[in-house]
């Protein structure tokens, strides 16, 4: 203090003043600030409070700073909220042609894609683009064939960890259904001679609704052909010509029944050779799923099918419906979609009528072998999904294994999206017969449209063993109609031979022979009237009268008697 003291009394005016009033200032200073952060406090709550973006700039540099601070901040908190409550978006299998984008770019709907972008992606992501109709096709360039690849591997039954299905004890078929109830007839026409014994009910039945070959219940009418009603007894003995109309009245069933409604396929490849597709449809065949290519089950190239056009055009030429198969071993989703593009460029413009197949299979020693699952699953909706997105109706086909044990949970997912053709072969057809109506099917838990039935085939036009199907269209309930069946006959009875000429009995009295004891009879006696045409009579009498007196007839006794029996009387 002494110092300081000793400066202050050296300084001149103005500064002896400031020093003075230093302490003055001090206090001015603090009241400033206690004035700016009141009013700083009023801004912030304000700004607060209206939580607008619209503020008015302050003169005071500090509380513009602290007005802009406040509304970014509001805008950030803004922002978090709508990015919270924006749901995310679900893949949902699509036929649309819009382009779309995947996050990493590049994939279009309706365009042919880069296989490499493809590729880049994980299965689920691929799958995902598949479904939402991103991923398009692969263009037939950037797929690499490999013909000797191309073989003839045939069908397979088992599928994975389980045996091969066993076969059910040969069908035992029901009764005959029968849609054209009838009464039948040995013969529309019978001859009988007169007086011949003739049972009209011989050799006749009745085909029911339920019954083949009804032999009870068959009534007849016999009339004549004046339309009169005879009965049996007189009519085989009276030479004449007659109708016989038979009768069966037609008991409705007690509850209605279901009829299934099919069609007959088959379904070939390269393997078939040449094939005479008219003799095919006038066997009975409505349609057949056509091989166009397949996968090596075991280093997994792909091939084309060396008959596929030939086959689809004989075939559509013969007015047999076609579908398309190709013989799968995709084992993942990438393979897939390869396996469903050229299948598409192979199908262009031919005017495929039934579904394009996905005939996937595996066995001991296949490439498929291990395939389980969701990946099973990814692999079946890669092909099925583009092949539905370019307008063709999509198919799988699968054994019982390949449902139950590989696709296990996921069947059902497969089965309500897809068509299934089923492969379950029965041994009552391997001698090459066709499923006929009356026979079983499969009775399953799942739906099957189409049912391959026999691998041994034995079709008009092809020269080898030929896989067989039915196209289940559907069932048809019938109710049977109350009525009566008619059939109608024609029935002859000639006469005998010697009825022209009947005989008559030698001891019968003829009206022309007078009664020898009649007395009222003439008598020889009697002269003869002469006759209108004066001709002698030219028969005797057939015995000698007897003359009431006791004499003979003088007319008629020219030479009499010997009396003697010596002899006659010169």
């Amino acid at each position: 203090m002494k110092k300081k003291a000793e400066n202050t009394e050296n300084k001149g005016a103005i500064d002896k003043f400031c020093i003075a009033q230093e302490g003055k200032a001090k206090v001015s200073l603090i009241i400033a600030a206690v004035v700016v952060v009141a009013t700083f406090g009023s801004v912030c709550a304000a700004a607060i409070r209206s939580n607008t973006g619209n503020v008015v700039p302050s003169e005071n540099m500090e509380l513009n700073v602290a007005e802009q601070y406040l509304a970014q901040a509001a805008f950030e908190a803004s922002e978090k909220e709508t990015a919270v409550a924006t749901p995310t978006p679900e893949v949902v299998e699509t036929s649309a042609t819009e382009p779309r984008t995947t996050k990493r770019g590049g994939l279009t709907g309706n365009n042919v894609v880069n296989a490499s972008d493809l590729q880049s992606l994980s299965d689920e992501e691929l799958v995902d683009a598949i479904l939402s109709g991103s991923a398009g096709v692969i263009d037939r360039s950037e797929i690499e064939t490999d013909q000797s690849q191309n073989e003839d591997a045939g069908h397979t039954a088992s599928g994975g960890d389980a045996p091969a299905p066993t076969d059910p004890p040969t069908p035992t078929p029901e009764p005959v259904v029968s849609s054209d109830p009838a009464i039948k007839l040995p013969n529309t026409s019978f001859t009988t001679v007169e007086g011949q014994a003739f049972d009209p009910l011989a050799g006749v039945t009745a085909r029911t609704y339920t019954v083949e070959d009804e032999t009870n219940g068959i009534s007849y009418v016999i009339k004549d052909s004046n339309g009169e009603t005879v009965s049996l007894e007189n009519a085989q003995n009276t030479a004449g010509k007659y109708s016989i109309t038979y009768s069966y009245e037609l008991v409705p069933e007690s509850e209605p029944r279901e009829i299934l409604a099919y069609e007959l396929g088959i379904d070939v490849s390269q393997f078939q050779g040449s094939i005479d597709w008219d003799a095919v449809k006038a066997d009975g065949i409505d349609f057949a799923f056509i091989r166009c290519g397949g996968r090596g089950y075991t280093q997994g190239g792909i091939y084309d099918d060396t008959r596929f056009y030939e086959n689809v055009q004989g075939a559509k030429a013969a007015g047999v419906k076609v579908g398309v198969y190709f013989f799968s071993q995709a084992i993942t989703p990438y393979e897939a979609l390869e396996e469903a593009s050229i299948t598409l460029d192979k199908i262009s413009g031919l005017g495929i009528d039934m579904p394009v197949v996905m005939d996937w299979e595996t066995g001991g020693g296949y490439r498929t072998w291990d395939l389980y699952g969701q990946d099973f699953a990814n692999v079946i909706t890669a092909f099925c999904s583009t092949i539905a997105q370019n307008g063709y109706t999509p198919c799988v086909y699968l054994n019982t294994s390949d449902i139950n044990n590989r696709l296990g949970g996921y069947s059902g997912d497969i089965l309500s999206r897809y068509k299934l053709w089923y492969a379950y072969p029965y041994s009552c057809y391997s001698d090459g017969s066709f499923y006929q109506e009356g026979d079983m099917i499969p009775p399953r838990s799942f739906y099957f449209e189409y049912w391959q039935y026999s691998w041994h085939g034995d079709v008009a036009g092809i020269s080898y063993d030929t896989d067989l199907n039915i196209r289940v269209i559907g069932k048809t309930t019938v109710t049977d109609p109350a009525n009566v069946m008619t059939a109608t006959a024609e029935w002859e009875v000639t006469a005998t031979t010697d009825s022209a000429t009947p005989s008559v009995d030698p001891t019968a009295p003829s009206d022309t022979t007078p009664d020898a004891t009649d007395p009222t009879a003439p008598t020889d006696q009697t002269e003869p009237t002469e006759s209108s045409d004066n001709t002698e009579p030219t028969s005797e009498p057939t015995s000698e009268p007897t003359d009431p007196e006791g004499g003979t007839d003088p007319t008629t006794e020219e030479t009499p008697a010997d009396p003697t029996g010596e002899g006659t009387v010169t």
